[in-house]
This record gives structure tokens, sequence and C-alpha cells, in this order.
């Protein structure tokens, strides 16, 4: 029986059962017990352990800063042993890993491994579980954990809460501590309340609001929620930037939005997309969980941005998402220029961020353009349907592209194989643009465009392929990319089949155009949009 703890973590006891001390190392926290006996089918044993997680003095990198007399936040991995062994233990340093003569990469396990999916990629030393959690901190302040509080004790300066779920949960759960102001509402049945720094209340409304609009959403669109509270907690800021759910409980750091300036209405709304992407992972990842082979963050993180979208497209509108759009496709454009890493097909991501999170938005935003939002929304039922909840076989990235086939039309599956299976970009020149008033006062367009798909493979090696499939193509008073560009800059827009090569697109528009172009909102992954319009001339 392996069983490994963090490296920083000083373990004060630890017993198990019916087992003897076989190897250890200590310099990385890792032991090997021998059972005396061997465990017999549908027998238990209890492991019991006492750990200490803190630093004397400063170090010259690498400190402890989740551990804080203000702000709190410990996940179970800090504090709790793995069991078992699985590859993310091994050395991940690429230099480190060449000077003893190993790869250089340690991949993920490729799609469609045998037996890859008898484990999440969460952890591998359990599936869904049950967690009964006390938390003990100062008395001045407010301790969290997931699942609903049965008590509260105030006793020689320490306040104790003990906490238990009522439905499963995924072995990966926090605990938070601080002096925290509290702003809750009930909305529908579920208390959403948001655990803050008094001096930071700017945005508390605001994620309120999106929580109640994304709540709407997903229970409408996929499946009921599974707690009948979320809670939204506040954490400082050199623990890192970065906002993280949990079961019916979502970390925030103050340095990523919590305290963005939102003043601006023509600004990206990023405190509502975060805590509707978070939100959404209540679904994907804390119901549908990936197996752990390649393609597993599809699952949680392109479906967590996905569902985000779709709250952010019915509050804004096509405006906010082309602006959102933009953003995550110069990420994602960016990202794949500098990866050490060949460069996956959504379906194969190896956890790569620009890929799961960036292109993953802009893939799944197409495909509801081109397929019907409801298609899109009928398929993730499905795949809710068949994995919610479920332990091994885990669900693989192919299961996801299995579903949105069965409700995409005959003529979308290239589609779909482009945007999943591929690496596709695009792209697309508008060359020249002529408007010629008519008799009738309205004026012919004639746009020229120039249309080129490519594929590419992991090293960036590119070969063109056929191109055929409908595009939005408009004539526009102000070009998209420019500020105070809005659907009433639109003056017509068509969706048009666009093949390789060059061709003529004509329009009828009701009055001068400026500009005309091709996919003004960002649907595509275009590496240079800006090429996509041109001006107008008279003809």
């Amino acid at each position: 029986m392996h069983v490994r703890f963090v490296r920083d973590l000083i373990i004060d006891r630890l017993d198990i059962p019916g087992a003897h001390l076989q190897s250890q190392y200590p310099d990385f926290n890792y032991r090997v017990y021998a059972l005396d006996q061997p465990l017999q089918p549908g027998e238990s044993r209890t492991m019991t352990f006492a750990t200490t997680y803190r630093q004397q003095g400063f170090r010259n990198s690498g400190n402890v800063l989740d551990i804080v007399g203000n702000g709190t936040f410990v996940n179970d991995l800090i504090l709790s042993p793995i069991i078992g062994m699985d590859q993310r233990q091994l050395l991940q340093d690429r230099t480190k890993r060449r000077k003893y003569g190993l790869p250089a990469e340690l991949r993920m396990p490729r799609l469609g491994t045998p037996g890859a999916d008898q484990v999440n990629y969460i952890r591998h030393d359990s599936d869904w579980i049950t967690a009964d959690l006390t938390v003990t901190t100062d008395a001045d302040q407010i301790p969290v954990a997931p699942g609903y509080l049965t008590s509260e004790t105030v006793q020689d300066g320490r306040r104790t809460i003990h906490c238990v779920t009522d439905s499963p949960i995924l072995h990966f759960f926090s605990a938070q501590s601080a002096r925290y102001t509290v702003s809750s509402v009930k909305y529908k049945g579920v208390d959403i309340g948001v655990y803050y720094d008094a001096p930071h209340a700017w945005n508390v409304p605001l994620i309120q609001k999106g929580m109640k609009a994304a709540l709407d959403y997903y229970q409408a669109n996929f499946s009921p929620y599974q707690f009948h509270q979320v809670r939204v907690l506040e954490f400082p800021a050199p623990q890192g930037a970065f906002a993280q759910s949990f079961a019916n409980t979502i970390a925030w750091s103050e340095g990523i939005f919590f305290i963005a300036d939102n003043r601006d209405p023509d600004r990206i709304d990023m405190v509502t997309y975060v805590g509707a992407h978070e939100l959404a992972h209540q679904w994907w990842a804390h119901q549908v969980i990936g197996a752990d082979e390649q393609g597993s963050t599809v699952l949680s993180e392109t479906l967590a941005q996905y569902s985000a979208g779709m709250v952010m497209k019915h509050m804004y509108g096509p405006d906010m998402m082309r602006k959102f759009l933009k953003f995550e496709l110069d990420s994602y454009l960016k990202g794949r220029g500098g990866d050490v890493l060949a460069e996956q097909p959504l379906e194969k991501v190896e956890n790569q961020q620009y890929i799961h999170y960036r292109k993953g938005s802009l893939v799944m935003y197409r495909l509801q353009d081109q397929i019907g939002e409801d298609a899109v929304n009928r398929a993730l039922r499905h795949l809710l349907h068949d994995y919610a909840f479920k332990g091994p076989p885990y669900p693989t990235s192919l299961a996801l592209v299995n579903d949105l086939r069965q409700e995409a039309p005959a003529d979308k599956q290239q589609l779909i194989t482009d945007l999943f299976e591929k690496i596709t970009l695009y792209d697309i020149k508008a060359t020249k643009a002529v408007s010629k008033k008519r008799a009738d006062g309205r004026y012919d367009l004639t746009l020229t465009l120039d249309a080129k798909k490519l594929y590419a493979d992991g090293q960036g090696k590119e070969t063109e392929a056929p191109m055929n499939e409908t595009v939005d193509v408009g004539a526009f008073d102000v070009e998209p990319a420019q500020k105070g560009f809005s659907s009433k800059s639109v003056i017509a827009l068509q969706r048009t089949a666009i093949h390789s090569g060059t061709q003529v697109v004509t329009m009828v528009v009701n009055r001068a155009p400026k500009i005309a172009g091709v996919d003004p909102y960002n649907t595509m992954i275009v590496r240079n949009y800006e090429a996509n319009v041109t001006k107008v001339t008279a003809g």
C-alpha cells in the first residue's frame, strides 16, 4: 500500500491497522506499507493520520501562502494522503527529466488507452464519497467547508463547525477561514452566499446576479442543481489569481476579477463570466468527471466555458460575446505559439489551458451557432443522463463527441470533425468590396473573398483542406473590431456558403455600407481576423 503526502507536510501520526512499514522515502514524504493479511472482498479498514502544515521563517521561494492570519484556504490534497501511485506524482520538470535520462515530456495516457477509464483525472484512490468535516479556527473568524452546517460552537477562543454532505461529491474539497462579511440571498430554494473581506463589497450584488442567471440556465437546460446552497469565498491574492469550484463551495481570489472595476458597460463582464464558469463545474466535474486520459478536461473546463458563454450570451447578447470571443481567440493563437508540448486537437487535449479554455470556448460557441443551442444542450443532457455521479468506467471526450454527432445534421458532421478531431485554422481575406446605388434607393454590394482552410499537426505543419461551410457575411457602418461597433452597426448579415479560393458574394442592402466582411462575431478560428473585413468603395 503506497501512501504519499505533499513534501512540506509534517506527519505527526499515521496508523494503518494490520500493516507494517516496508520502505520509506523521507525526502518525498512517501511510504510503502505491506498488509499482514490481504484485504478480503467486502472488508474495510480505517487509516488514521494527523498532519501539520506550517512554515517557520521565510524561504527564497515556495513560501506557504495558503495558511495566513486572515484568509486561509487549503484543500484536501494538501492535508491528507494520496493512496497509490500515478504518473502525476513523477518528476515533471523537463530539464530535470533530461538530467536523469528520462523522456522530456511526461504525457497523459492516450485517448482510448485500455484501463485508463477505470480512474478519474482528479485522483485515482477514490470515486464518489460522502464527507463529514469538522473545521476549527479562531473564534472571530468564519470557517467554511463543503456540506451543510450541522453544528457550530465557540469555546476557549476557538470556533468549530461540523459539516456533512447529503449527496455524493468528489474526493476534492476545501476548508477556508477568515473574518468574513457575509451577504446571503435565497433564490428558488438555493442559498447564494458571498463571503468577502468587508472593504471588497463592490461586486457582491453582481456575483449574486450572475449566480441566479447561471442557476436558471443550467437547471433549465442541463439538470437540477444537486445542492441547496452555493457559497463564494474570497481568498487573498498572494495565494494565486484563480477561482476553484468545490462541492457547493467556490474559492475565488481577490486577484481574478473579484474586486474588478466593472462599471464600464462596454467592457466584458468578467465577474459574471468567472462566477458562471465556476458554478458550471457543479455539473461539469462535480456530476460528470472525465477519465484520466487525453481529453479529460474537455468534459470539465470546456463545458464550463460553454455554459458560462451561454449565460453571458443571454444576459448581454452577441455584442458582448464578440468581445469575449475575440479575447479567447487572441489567447488561443498566442498560446499555441508558445507551447513546449505538441498541440493536440480539442478531444485529445492534455490539460493545456489555451486549448481546453480558449479554443474550447470558440469551438462550443461556433457549434451552437451552427447546429443550434438547443441541439447542443440536448447532447449535454444525454451525457449527464449516462454519466452523472457514475463511477468507472468514466466517460471520455469521445462520449461527448458522439452525443454531439447524434444531434447534428448530416451536413454538420464534418464541422464536428474539424472542431474536435482536427487542429483547424482559417485564413479568410476580404480583398475588395464595391457598392452601387440601385434605382429603388437600396445598394448592390459585391464582396470578393479569398478563403482557405488548413489542418495543422502538433508541430505546426499545415496542410490545406477543402473548405465548404457556411459563414456569416455582412455589411456594416463600423468595422467590427473597432470601438463603437454594436448590433446597430450591422446593416445586413446573411449566412453564406464559402469555399476554398477566390469567390464573389453579392448582397442587397438598405443603406450605403462603409465596411463589408466575414464572421464579424469571431466565431471561427481565423488567424488574421483583421483581414476579414475591408472598406467599401462606391461603384
